[in-house]
């Protein structure tokens, strides 16, 4: 059986299945979806039972592009292949039909080659890649050493809105195809800097730079968008930012940084390899049409 997941317990089972799925991507709590859906009330989620037991789940919701609706389809192995996937895709596929773009849209990881497989099979095919890399960090990690007249500096309220106008100009200029536009400053203070700690680095007191992290599980924290304003560019401050990251995290007790690139982000890409992460296999998007 499929159902709308309107209650907390319905939520708190797709949020289970989400979690037994992707364990290092782990979903938002409860009370996090709830405002997403107040703020995108078009946004639906769906969980599959079989006695009683919820077994699968599906999302569709508005992406950061015009041109297609993200969607979300999530099955448990052992419950494949019994057309509980293919029925859940009806569901969002017909959902999106409603919401205006041409394309709906998923991800699914380079190294699942059943689910890479399945998409093809109902006429997705690949446009973008994202690459992962991770770094287990090491007891001590070394203090950053920013460039000449910049200075890092943990981020406070005073100086939340020159760090949002440092986002806004970095995804402006992100590789995406097509491009994605940039999250209001009300997703960016409940999307973007919610997690344990942000830098910002500082030009006499301008913010120029910005890098944040985001919690995900035993002691595994995300990097999120490191972006420097076009002007400061070139000059290192990226790689201190994320310095600061790495030194900040070892010392407050976790273990591993994961961070993700476009594929055809080739300077962040060489920043992140030369700070020492290693690639783990892309996660390859997909799209069709609507």
């Amino acid at each position: 059986m499929i159902r709308r997941a309107e209650s907390d317990a319905d939520l708190a089972a797709w949020i289970a299945v989400w979690d037994a799925m992707t364990p290092r991507e782990p979903s938002a709590p409860v009370d996090v979806i709830r405002r997403r859906i107040a703020r995108q009330p078009e946004r639906l989620y769906l969980v599959a039972a079989k006695d009683e037991e919820t077994v699968g789940l599906g999302f569709c919701g508005p992406s950061q592009s015009q041109e297609r609706t993200s969607v979300v389809v999530r099955v448990l192995p052992e419950h494949r292949r019994r057309g509980l996937g293919s029925e859940l895709l009806d569901r969002l596929a017909e959902h999106a039909s409603r919401l205006g773009p041409r394309r709906i849209s998923g991800t699914v990881f380079e190294d699942d080659p059943d689910s890479l497989s399945w998409a093809r099979n109902r006429g997705f095919e690949e446009y973008d890649r994202q690459v992962e890399l991770s770094r287990e960090l090491a007891p001590q990690e070394a203090e950053p050493v920013p460039p000449p007249g910049i200075e890092l500096a943990e981020l406070d309220e005073t100086r939340l809105a020159d760090a949002y106008e440092v986002w806004v100009e970095g995804y402006a200029d992100m590789p995406f195809t097509p491009a994605v536009r940039a999250p209001t400053y009300e997703e960016w203070l409940e999307e973007e800097v919610p997690g344990p700690v942000t830098f910002v680095a500082l030009d006499d007191g301008r913010v120029v730079g910005a890098a944040a992290l985001l919690d995900r599980v035993d002691g595994l924290a995300e990097h999120g968008l490191t972006a420097v304003r076009r002007s400061h560019r070139g000059r290192g401050i990226a790689t201190s930012l994320k310095q600061a990251l790495l030194h900040w995290a070892a010392a407050n007790g976790y273990r591993e940084l994961t961070t993700w690139t476009q594929a055809g982000n080739a300077a962040m890409q060489a920043v992140n390899l030369k700070l020492g992460y290693r690639p783990r296999p892309a996660v390859i998007s997909v799209w069709r049409p609507a």
